[in-house]
């Protein structure tokens, strides 16, 4: 979902830009769509696999105040294309696409919440692999005798 997050922005501005070309609308309003598509089944699928479930809660609402600004985004770019000189449309227009930018941004902060769990498994795999190394690094050494005490004992002796 978030490779998908991070692409809508891009159409809210360059709907944002269009402003000047409304006929370009209509494209970027058939893309962004089909984007917000995407997003609401990988939206789901996360929601469903979130723990706690008042994570999963949060994604599948913000995902869904989501399409409801793309919704008033994809009407007023409509409204721009029949009437192409209004410049309250315009203002309209924008403040929808700001107003999309900003739940993007608290989508992607429940899917980041979600992920805490995965980024602390990440995390202590990571620890157990260093440490995983550095006592292999610690055997080789004893075992080349590097490490040995200064008494008659051996490495091998306590392997």
């Amino acid at each position: 979902p978030v490779v998908t997050l991070f692409l809508l922005p891009v159409f809210f501005l360059q709907m944002t830009k269009s402003v000047t070309n409304p006929e370009e609308l209509g494209g970027l309003a058939s893309q962004m769509t089909n984007d917000y598509g995407h997003l609401a089944l990988q939206g789901r699928m996360a929601a469903a696999t979130a723990e706690p479930e008042e994570i999963g809660f949060q994604i599948r609402t913000r995902v869904q105040e989501l399409g409801h600004g793309c919704i008033f985004l994809v009407q007023k770019a409509g409204a721009l294309q029949i009437c192409p000189t209004d410049g309250y449309t315009k203002r309209e227009l924008i403040e929808c696409a700001r107003a999309v930018t900003e739940k993007v941004s608290l989508v992607l902060s429940a899917l980041q919440a979600g992920n805490k769990g995965t980024q602390a498994c990440i995390t202590a795999a990571s620890a157990v692999s260093g440490i995983i190394a550095d006592l292999d690094t610690t055997i080789m050494f004893a075992t080349a005798g590097t490490l040995n005490t200064e008494n008659d004992e051996s490495f091998a002796d306590h392997r």
